[in-house]
């Protein structure tokens, strides 16, 4: 083997075996309880809940599939993400999670699903909209396993092949997650959090100082590719259902709704709303340069091969010990995201069907086997799948970010109307989930989209839904419903 694998390779693998070391650690030092397993027994403070809420968020998306979109398409990717996501998310973690964070206090929601079939009371819209999360989760859960995949093949050279990659990262990530749970993947995600701050912000002056600064980078792209310094390669209609769809798609990420019910204190949330959006746009602001500066550095390349841009200037120009360091960052990025989402696949199979097939409420300490069993299984799944190579990172993402913003709308009447019921909110879950998925294979005239993404019309659609059939159907008992939302506006709750 090359002596630059070797010491890429160590560098690698010293990292990965720091997040396994913390993974078993939090094990040791976990509480017997189903509630700790899954949820750290919702006890973090600021920094942690900020690290868990961001690092799931920040993924192979970012680091692979970000810089990816914009050696393509320019410097408009880093706001086809950033535009409405920068305050719009953030607005909607304080009034989904806010919320959600109480009644998870008083009821012990754990999931979105949990989170309707409590306020309406029907188990069938708990497995429906449970099962269509989990659909949607596995693709980005793939995202992970590829983007570690591309990664290996990457800054090897090929040395590692793409299976090879996957594997690894698969292996280590189910590990800690199977051991740790909730807890385990927090403190990953601090390390994490750190790593790809301070790697990102290594690789971006790096990149600066090759060409001698940013204004001398930025004028040879002006040069060679002027296309990629405006916005001609993103249709405004395109650019606009984005920033829509990433941001009502995120509070929706089952792994990020599990992680805004974590925190001990309300306030502990509010100010990891404050900081979120910062941090974001200051991660997505350099993968959008990088990816646009490197079609400088390795040209040519078509379609779903520029996911491994990044590791390809490390590879093709850093010294080797840089190129493994910062190759770790890459790493992090995939793994933070990859973590959470099998924890949280667990935690939604288990809470979501197991639990209520028992007929009862609570998740028992023996459900916490079950949860590891279920989180290596669909492990074993998305690496299978994985295989495949299917399209690029943001291909992939697309459709099931389309999925994801339209449960959003039933989110939103469930904490906020009192008058919507089950019906409605069924019928805007079918009619919305139907439209997202039959628009991109063709069983509806992809006219219909109008150049948008396919989640647009679909969350308008479902939107007109809920509330027409809310209003033709009758109203939930009123019992029920201020037992609901007497968890929401009562002060004793709050924690502040």
């Amino acid at each position: 083997m090359p002596t630059n694998n070797i010491i890429i390779l160590s560098i690698l693998g010293a990292y990965m075996l720091l997040c396994l070391f913390l993974g078993m650690l939090s094990y040791s030092r976990s509480k017997a309880t189903a509630e700790d397993y899954l949820m750290g027994s919702r006890e973090f403070k600021f920094f942690s809940l900020f690290c868990a809420v961001y690092a799931t968020n920040i993924s192979a998306v970012a680091l692979i599939g970000g810089p990816g979109l914009a050696y393509h398409k320019g410097w408009v990717s880093w706001a086809y993400f950033a535009s409405a996501w920068a305050w719009l998310t953030p607005l909607l973690f304080y009034t989904i999670g806010h919320r959600s964070w109480m009644l998870g206090k008083k009821f012990g929601i754990m999931t979105i699903s949990d989170l309707f079939a409590e306020r309406w009371k029907s188990n069938p819209l708990r497995y429906l909209s449970s099962a269509l999360l989990l659909f949607y989760v596995v693709p980005y859960i793939m995202v992970g396993f590829i983007g570690g995949g591309r990664t290996f093949f990457g800054l090897t050279q090929g040395y590692i092949p793409y299976w090879a990659g996957v594997l690894i990262t698969a292996s280590i990530v189910t590990l800690y997650v199977a051991f740790g749970g909730m807890r385990g993947t927090v403190w990953t995600h601090i390390l994490e959090t750190l790593v790809f701050i301070i790697g990102a912000t290594i690789i971006y002056f790096y990149v600066v100082s090759i060409f001698d600064g940013f204004g001398s980078v930025t004028r040879q792209i002006a040069e060679k590719y002027p296309e990629l310094l405006n916005r001609s390669k993103m249709p405004i209609l395109t650019f606009f259902s984005y920033g829509v769809i990433v941001s009502l798609a995120v509070p929706m990420f089952p792994q990020v709704f599990s992680r805004l019910l974590i925190g001990n204190r309300a306030s502990d949330l509010k100010k990891t709303i404050i900081i979120y959006p910062i941090a974001g746009l200051f991660i997505w602001f350099f993968m959008g340069y990088l990816g646009m500066w490197s079609r400088l550095i390795v040209p040519g390349l078509q379609g779903a091969a520029s996911d491994n841009i990044l590791p390809m200037i490390l590879v093709k120009t850093a010294p080797v010990w840089m190129a493994g360091i910062l190759g770790a960052t890459i790493f992090a990025a995939n793994m933070s995201t990859v973590d959470a989402q099998l924890l949280t696949v667990g935690t939604m199979l288990t809470k979501d069907f197991f639990v209520p097939a028992r007929k009862v409420k609570t998740v028992l300490q023996r459900d916490v086997a079950l949860s590891r069993i279920l989180v290596v299984a669909f492990a074993v799944l998305a690496f299978v799948l994985s295989l495949a190579q299917p399209k690029g990172i943001i291909s992939i993402i697309e459709w099931s970010f389309g999925g994801f913003a339209c449960m959003i709308i039933p989110a939103l009447a469930a904490l906020f109307w009192k008058r919507c019921n089950k019906y409605g909110a069924l019928a805007s879950i079918l009619v919305s989930q139907f439209i997202s998925i039959a628009l991109p294979i063709g069983l509806l005239p992809k006219s219909f989209a109008m150049g948008m993404l396919p989640g647009m019309f679909a969350l308008i659609a479902g939107f007109l839904t809920l509330i027409i059939v809310t209003y033709l159907t009758p109203a939930p008992p009123k019992e029920q419903t201020e037992e609901f939302f007497a968890a929401v506006t009562s002060k004793r709750h709050e924690g502040i």
